[in-house]
């Protein structure tokens, strides 16, 4: 296991074995094709004749397109009382229109074409009237074509024609198409439009036999229903005469029971006011009786023997008044007068009684009439209760006739439309035709100017395919890669740099890192350890540092080892440079003057322009720049926010750093690798932790490289440390 203070232990090499290998050379493929370009021109012309002379000899074929509409064909006059927006929804729908295809492409239809066209008769659709030429005439030999005569008439001509037939419902409307093809443009036209006027008659004559059907099962429904309904409504009279229902008439029928009670209830009503009223009217005037004076009612006042005693006691009244003037109430006279009034008043109120028990005997007899319809009005609820339950039977059977009447009056009207229907010449169809064919000018196939295009431009990229594919099995192409280390003190040319040596054009670029053979394996199984820890720890951000003195004869390459391992596990991989030494990007394939993180934050450059691509592996790194700024002058702020953008783009931003700009990067790095030439307790090394620890949080691997072998000259060693080292550190 890695961890934060148990050394990996990985031997390293600084030798370099030189590597080679081959490229394409792009300039040698393009002079190919300069040369064979006569030729290919002339092949193209051969093409291009070959295939105007062989479509000349094919006999063209002409094509005419109807239209047809679906829509409903009745009118606002002549629709039917049955037909309703639901039947007119299902006309119209998308399913309806594809079986109206169908319906097209019939058999029934096609031989109705077929005949009334005389199809049999023309050798474009009866195989049997061509003569046969020698190829078809050895394949039917053998067995490998059909004979003619293996086939009727009728469908050697059935076969043809759908086979130049073409209907299809137009997308996103309610049109179908119908195109016929044939070698006689005439024939075509006409075909098209007679397979179109058929359709329409087709659906006419399916309408007029649907009436017939329809016609003939409402007649044999309709004598059913009739009887049906004659014993329904016998059952309703027999019912209503066995309980006694019969109804009154106005404009609220009822039973009799019913009507009666009704009557008999207002009756009791009356009665009732009738006896209010008349003992009213007699404690009115029994109360004036004794009060003694004549009531103030109607009753009594209308008495005509009253209003005459009334009239004398006025005149009384007056001649005594008259009187007393001049006579004393002690003469005879004025007592005769006097004797006379109380003789009246005793009249007027002997008169009055008499009315008060008229009116007495009015409200006695009303209030016998009362109880004795109170009695009537007990026994007459009970015989309407009876009616009522027998009356909810009666309704049940009324509802049943009137069910029957009323589907016997539907049958009977659509019975009389289907009999108008089949008995006139109006059959509309369900649609209509709104484009008939035309005889076309121009040959529907076969196209000769985009066929003969379309046959050129296939010839052509053939043709280029099998120059470039016989030059480069030819090997003229081909150019070795040659990789090898400079020489001693001297700096390799840029990564760019060419040189021609004979046939054969050679790259000089920097010495690609190799590890000593036998110890790839554990190279190999040690990357993939720390490759799995890091991807554990889910860390985006990796720093990769050097204890001191472990550069003295060429640095190890952990950083750009470590990319690459890392991007073999198909994750998006950074590494950024900040040592400055050149040796990253040497390795990776670049020359020493390009862009790079100091150009970046400066701004003189943008992320497209300092981001390069390894020669190696997929990581992309971005190199020190031109002008490295130190560590300690760099804004913190800044430095994040470009590392910031990287992390958003990349999974793993590993950033190759010298001791100096640990406290810049290692803030924000999750995982720190020391790499260390010496042992994990030597002070060195612990130095390097040291400085890690006092700078971030990050986790630290410490990775411990071997140096390079014993009895190496130092001066090789000096040179690989300036032109990036064949030993690379995992």
């Amino acid at each position: 296991m890695i961890g934060p203070n148990q050394p990996l232990s990985l031997p390293m090499d600084s030798r370099t074995a030189p590597a080679s290998d081959v490229e394409i050379d792009v300039r040698a493929l393009l002079s190919s094709l300069i040369r064979t370009l006569p030729y290919l021109i002339g092949f193209i012309v051969i093409v291009a004749v070959s295939t105007i002379a062989i479509l000349g000899q094919i006999e063209p074929r002409y094509r005419s397109d109807a239209s047809i509409l679906i829509e409903t064909g009745e009118s606002a006059l002549t629709r039917t009382t049955a037909a309703g927006p639901e039947q007119t929804t299902a006309i119209l729908d998308q399913e309806a229109i594809s079986s109206q295809v169908q319906l097209i492409r019939s058999r029934d239809l096609a031989v109705t074409v077929s005949k009334e066209l005389d199809l049999a008769s023309l050798p474009e659709f009866d195989p049997a009237l061509r003569p046969t030429s020698f190829v078809v005439g050895v394949l039917r030999a053998v067995g490998l074509a059909r004979k003619p005569s293996a086939l009727t008439a009728e469908e050697r001509v059935l076969r043809s024609y759908y086979d130049k037939l073409a209907a299809y419902a137009v997308e996103g409307s309610r049109v179908i198409a119908v195109a016929f093809t044939s070698t006689d443009p005439k024939l075509a036209a006409a075909a098209a439009n007679a397979i179109a006027e058929a359709y329409i008659a087709f659906q006419r004559e399916a309408k007029r036999d649907s009436n017939a059907d329809a016609a003939e099962w409402l007649s044999a429904q309709i004598v059913d229903l009739r009887a049906r309904v004659q014993e329904a409504e016998a059952r309703v009279e027999a019912f209503r005469s066995g309980n006694n229902l019969f109804t009154s008439g106005g404009q609220t029928p009822a039973t009799l029971p019913q009507q009666q009670l009704i009557d008999l209830s207002a009756e009791l009503s009356r009665v009732r006011a009738a006896r209010a009223d008349a003992e009213t009217r007699a404690a009115q005037i029994r109360a004036g009786l004794d009060a003694g004076a004549v009531p103030n009612i109607t009753a009594v006042l209308n008495s005509q023997l009253i209003q005459r005693l009334v009239e004398q006691q006025v005149g009384l009244r007056a001649e005594i008044a008259q009187l007393s003037a001049t006579l004393l109430p002690q003469h005879p006279r004025m007592k005769e007068l006097s004797a006379q009034l109380a003789d009246l008043d005793r009249q007027i109120a002997i008169e009055a009684r008499k009315i008060l028990e008229s009116v007495e005997a009015e409200a006695k007899l009303a209030s016998a009439r009362e109880r004795e319809i109170e009695n009537d009005f007990g026994g007459l609820k009970t015989t309407a209760a009876r009616a009522n339950d027998a009356e909810v039977d009666l309704r049940a059977l009324e509802r049943e006739a009137a069910a029957q009447r009323d589907l016997l009056d539907s049958y009977l009207r659509r019975y009389r439309e289907a009999l108008a229907r089949e008995g006139s010449d109006y059959q509309p169809a369900d649609a209509r035709i709104i484009s008939r064919a035309a005889v076309s000018i121009e040959p529907d196939f076969p196209k000769m100017v985009p066929m003969t295009a379309a046959a050129t431009v296939a010839a052509l990229i053939l043709a280029i395919a099998f120059v470039l594919l016989r030059e480069l099995t030819s090997g003229r192409p081909m150019r070795s890669v040659a990789f090898a280390p400079p020489g001693m003190g001297e700096r390799p040319p840029p990564a760019a740099s060419r040189w021609t040596d004979g046939a054969s054009v050679h790259r000089i670029a920097a010495g690609d890192p190799t590890l000593v053979p036998e110890l790839v394996d554990h190279v190999e199984e040690s990357l993939r350890v720390i490759a799995d820890d890091i991807a554990r720890q889910g860390a985006k951000r990796i720093m990769v540092t050097l204890a001191e003195g472990s550069d003295s004869a060429g640095r190890p390459l952990a950083a750009v080892a470590l990319a690459r391992v890392l991007a073999r596990t198909d994750a998006r991989v950074i590494l950024v440079d900040f040592r400055g030494d050149g040796a990253d990007q040497t390795s990776m394939g670049e020359a020493d003057d390009v862009p790079g993180f100091a150009d970046l934050f400066d701004s003189a450059a943008s992320f497209s322009q300092v981001i390069f691509r390894d020669r190696k592996s997929r990581v992309h790194f971005i190199a020190a720049g031109r002008r490295l700024p130190p560590a300690a002058g760099l804004d913190p702020d800044k430095v994040e926010t470009i590392l910031s953008a990287l992390t958003l783009t990349y999974d793993y931003v590993i950033v190759d750093v010298a001791d100096a700009a640990i406290a810049t990067f290692g803030a924000t790095a999750r995982v720190a690798v020391v790499v260390s030439e010496h042992d994990a307790d030597d002070r060195r090394t612990i130095d390097a932790f040291e400085r890690v620890t006092a700078a971030s949080d990050a986790r630290i691997l410490l990775l411990t490289v071997d140096g390079p072998p014993p009895g190496e000259p130092a001066e090789e060693s000096a040179a690989a440390e300036a032109t990036a080292p064949a030993g690379e550190a995992a």
